[in-house]
């Protein structure tokens, strides 16, 4: 037999025939092998089929109890492909470079009764998905009542298809769908770095069918330990494009204290579907505690369809989120994108935002501010508070939405910055120095932080903005008035009050009223959904349109006492 070179392999002092036939390849005629402490010791590495990685184990049969330490292996346990009917029952398995239990292109798997820990110490270069117990092309399969924790790599339990791209392994594996398998009764905790469950297609023509996630018991930890933070969460994935997901089902789970979302179903691929998700009588509380995928405040249940084009985009719809107790977050159920969604009955209490939140649809509205502070609204935009009536050190500038149109920030011209809805509030300019008063704010594209620009040009960031460069030393025919990203935040646009248009980063150019006699100077600049186009907003409350940026209305035909300062669209940004 031909040993594969692995990872860190210790040299075998002591090999026993006992472990000679029964740690390294399982098959045969035997039905049910009983690994003995030889096993623990054991260090010797075999190939894992075609997979490019190395294991402590090749199962072909049924393993019943004892220790596998995986040391210097990448797997611990191999089911390669062809393999039908095996049981892995009451095994303890640790120490490998990736996955304690690697499965692939199988059948009738089932895995039980297991403990999967300290894997994933040195995990290889290039894998997509680096679970403590991965299946991918394998159906009709069973994960139950195992304990997942401290594993290191990239979460807990995976189940994919598999095909050209194949998420567990190096090298691409047989093209296989992933139907009808169950996760259920398993308790996850403290795996680092990636997600507790997740079902996810990545082949077009495999997908993935027909799974159930049930019964199983998530517990979080709000912090960031030594190895990065345990994200964690129950994860339904279309992603690549093309991909599909259909008929699953996530019932009956205890989930607490996720840095990510309770239970997340994204769609993100070009043309990828999900449909058929049924999400029930789950117990969700204190997720999200680190909002920094989908929305930019803390939600239990998130639905995420990031579209490309209207004919292309991926389509998440007839989900069904019902009989759930939902707590300790800003947002119950989160909704981008998703279509036909059923969200009662639900027990749910937030912690300050809507039960059920839909983002409205990019485009369709905007938001018009004045210098008293006041708030006015267009189209699908919604109103969170204002700051007119209230007393101001200095008249407000801007206005700056969030990713997810939930809230906005307003800022004065001394850098005062005031926060509605689930704006969060990441430093201001208020009181310090400044060679020109602010003109202008805007969130980043996640939401967590944001740009101010000065009448010079003047550029500053807070949170996590980025720098792109400003006009601060440009002679300028008219002072800078406004500042908006560029969809990846990669950039961003100025605009002067003579309606001139400047761009940094990848922001492109799209026309300009610089050279246009105006009625009222320019007082703002708002992006179009793709970043293809733009509006600019005169002072008289014009609107006027570039690229492909629509036509909604303006404030001619309103009585107003303020001067319009300010504007900002309904989808701004997707949250991705």
């Amino acid at each position: 037999m031909a040993f594969a070179k692995c990872k860190g392999c210790r040299k075998v002092t002591r090999l026993t025939r006992a472990v000679l036939s029964t740690a390294l390849v399982f098959g045969g005629s035997a039905t049910v092998v009983a690994l003995g402490a030889e096993v623990a010791n054991a260090a010797t590495c075999v190939s894992a089929g075609s997979t490019g990685l190395t294991a402590a184990v090749v199962a072909t049969s049924n393993i019943s109890g004892g220790t596998i330490n995986a040391t210097g292996c990448d797997i611990g346990i191999y089911v390669p492909p062809g393999t039908s009917g095996v049981t892995i029952t009451g095994v303890n398995v640790y120490g490998a470079n990736d996955h304690g239990i690697f499965v692939q292109d199988a059948n009738s798997i089932t895995i039980s009764n297991s403990t999967v820990q300290g894997n994933g110490v040195d995990p290889t270069t290039g894998i997509l998905e680096n679970k403590a117990i991965q299946l991918v092309g394998t159906s009709n399969s069973k994960v139950t009542g195992n304990t997942v924790t401290n594993n290191y790599g990239d979460g807990g339990i995976s189940v994919t298809d598999d095909g050209p791209i194949n998420p567990g392994a190096p090298a691409p594996g047989g093209l296989k769908p992933a139907n009808n398998d169950t996760v259920s009764s398993n308790t996850v905790n403290t795996n680092y770095k990636g997600y507790a469950i997740v079902f996810a297609a990545y082949n077009a023509t495999a997908g993935v069918s027909g799974g159930t996630v049930s019964s199983n018991t998530l517990t979080g930890t709000k912090n960031i330990g030594p190895r990065g933070p345990v994200i964690g969460g129950v994860v339904i994935d279309t992603n690549r494009p093309g991909t599909s997901v259909t008929n699953m089902t996530v019932t009956g789970n205890s989930i607490s204290d996720q840095a990510v979302s309770g239970i997340t179903l994204d769609s993100n691929g070009t043309g990828s579907t999900m449909s058929g998700v049924s999400v029930t009588n789950n117990t969700l509380s204190g997720n999200d505690w680190l909002p920094a995928y989908g929305p930019p405040a803390s939600a239990g249940i998130v639905l995420e369809a990031t579209p490309v084009a209207p004919t292309t985009g991926p389509l998440l719809t007839s989900i069904a989120i019902t009989g759930n107790t939902i707590s300790g977050s800003y947002y119950g159920i989160w909704i981008n994108g998703a279509t036909a969604v059923v969200t009662s009955p639900n027990t749910i209490t937030t912690t300050g935002g809507a039960a059920v939140y839909t983002v409205p649809s990019p485009g369709a509205g905007y938001w018009v501010c004045t210098a008293d502070g006041g708030v006015f609204t267009f189209g699908q935009a919604r109103f969170f508070g204002s700051m007119g009536g209230r007393h101001l050190a200095a008249q407000v500038v801007g206005m700056a939405p969030t990713p997810d149109q939930g809230g906005y920030w307003l800022v004065g011209a001394d850098g005062g910055v005031f926060s509605f809805g689930n704006a969060n509030f990441y430093g201001s300019m208020a009181g310090k120095h400044l060679r020109s008063p602010i003109v202008g704010i805007v969130a980043t594209p996640d939401g967590h932080g944001y740009w101010m620009v000065g009448a010079d040009g003047g550029v500053f960031t807070f949170g996590d903005a980025g720098f792109y460069g400003s006009m601060a030393q440009v002679r300028l025919a008219a002072q800078i008035v406004g500042i908006v990203p560029t969809p990846d935040g990669h950039g961003y646009w100025m605009v002067g009050a003579d309606g001139g248009v400047f761009t940094f980063g990848d922001a492109g150019f799209y026309g300009s009223m610089a050279q246009v006699r105006l009625a009222a100077q320019i007082v703002g600049i708002v992006p179009s959904p793709d970043g293809l186009g733009y509006w600019l907003l005169g002072a008289d409350g014009g609107v006027f349109t570039f690229g492909d940026a629509h036509f909604y209305g303006s404030m001619h035909q309103y009585r107003h006492t303020a001067a319009i300062t300010c504007m900002a669209r309904v989808g701004f940004a997707s949250a991705s």
